[in-house]
């Protein structure tokens, strides 16, 4: 059985603390792929140390292993750089160009201005997009192209010209690449996220009580209150604002909850001065960016999941929280319809506005004896990695087919 190589492109540090969606899915395609295929990652180091920039380094997610090649090191943090790491990632691996561009059969890209640096290489390419990118052009987008519209779209349409296949993680997102580039509509499929139940799963009543009791002592928070939790950055798309303000309605109204914030981004001064100066200190924890099996020994301890997202795809934070057991409250974006369902195992707002997300959260607060456990955890079984990523890995096998067949024929004339 040959070996099918794919090099991916992203700046992610998949051996360190995963912050956000889509370095966990890079992780997952990693992690659990078949023997046949085989990942290198050009990516980030969080660990100069451990994982040195510019130097290759084995390293390992789940069973499965592969090579890891940083361009460039980050200090996490809460600021805006001053140079988006988009660009500096993008520059460094042009810089890094020579040592890149060998010893494997498939692009990948998670970002499109990396595919800018190889679309002379006549090997096939493959990219994932995690969100719907006409959000680009509307007022809630975090985006930094945002203020450059014209041009994303001037990159995305040269890199889509040179893509042998392309999946998106919302069907309007699907929709919308269909409609931009109808020649390439049948390359550009749906795929969902998943939930990887080796981190993310219930506990029984004792082992819940147990882990209650030791956040409860490590993080300050009140045993006997209701536990709201979120996890994702703490930026404009994730809305933290929104939930923030939602929440210190539930407070004003004397409902007994805490709200555990895990996560780290641009906004976290900025709201931690807002819980000082409300006299919500004892209410609100900021726990800052943890490890995944943290995170989901939290989500099982919590009573309740909070997404306040302006806008999303399909959020993987959603998934993981249903896996543990806390039924959701979110706002109606993306594909949350495809997971959450009002009523069986939490609740949806009605709007963006504060009263409106702070109805849902009371919702959800007055009948999760009715929608936590089970019917949270039975919504997301479908979602297994293994069986959502099987079509990625059979696309793989295909492109690799076709690149021999194409130097069969160059051989042969």
């Amino acid at each position: 059985m040959s070996t099918i190589r794919v090099r991916t492109f992203y700046p992610a540090d998949p051996a360190g603390v995963v912050p956000g969606g889509i370095d966990t899915f890079i992780r997952g395609i990693i992690k659990w792929s078949p023997d046949d295929i085989e990942f290198s990652l050009i990516g980030i180091t969080t660990d100069p140390v451990l994982r040195p920039v510019a130097r290759w380094t084995r390293c390992r997610v789940g069973r499965r292993e592969f090579d890891f090649f940083p361009v460039v090191q980050v200090v996490a943090s809460g600021n805006h750089p001053r140079i988006p790491l988009s660009l500096r990632y993008t520059l460094a691996t042009a810089l890094a160009y020579k040592n890149l561009g060998r010893e494997f059969d498939i692009f990948e890209f998670h970002r499109v201005e990396p595919g800018l640096l190889f679309r002379a290489d006549p090997r096939p390419k493959n990219a994932f997009f995690h969100q719907n990118t006409t959000v680009i052009r509307t007022k809630e987008a975090d985006i930094l192209w945002k203020y450059l519209p014209a041009a994303y779209e001037a990159i995305e349409h040269r890199i889509m010209a040179g893509l042998a296949s392309a999946w998106c993680v919302r069907e309007d997102g699907v929709s919308a690449l269909q409609a931009r580039y109808p020649s390439q509509a049948e390359t550009i499929r749906f795929i969902p996220t998943w939930v990887d139940t080796d981190v993310f799963f219930p506990l029984d009543a004792e082992a819940r009580a147990g882990q209650r009791k030791k956040f409860a002592a490590k993080f300050n928070i009140d045993p006997a209150m209701s536990w709201i939790v979120s996890v994702g950055r703490l930026d404009m798309q994730k809305n933290p604002a929104l939930l923030l303000a939602a929440f210190a309605r539930l407070v004003t109204a004397g409902r007994s909850v805490a709200l555990l914030l895990i996560g780290d981004g641009v906004l976290r001064a900025e709201l931690e001065s807002r819980v000082t100066l409300e006299g919500m200190s004892a209410r609100v924890s900021f726990l800052g960016l943890r490890r995944q099996d943290e995170i989901a020994a939290i989500l099982a301890a919590s009573d309740v999941f909070a997404l306040a997202s302006a806008y999303e795809g399909m959020s993987m934070a959603i998934l993981e929280a249903l896996g543990c057991g806390p039924p959701v409250a979110a706002t109606d974006v993306g594909e949350v319809r495809k997971t959450v369902f009002p009523g069986v195992n939490g609740a949806l707002a009605e709007d963006h506005s504060v009263e409106g997300f702070a109805a849902c959260l009371e919702d959800v607060l007055d009948h999760r004896g009715n929608y936590r456990g089970e019917p949270a955890v039975r919504s997301v079984r479908a979602f297994h990695p293994a069986e959502i990523l099987k079509p990625v890995y059979d696309n793989y096998r295909e492109l690799a087919v076709r690149r021999s067949a194409r130097k069969l024929r160059e051989t042969h004339g």
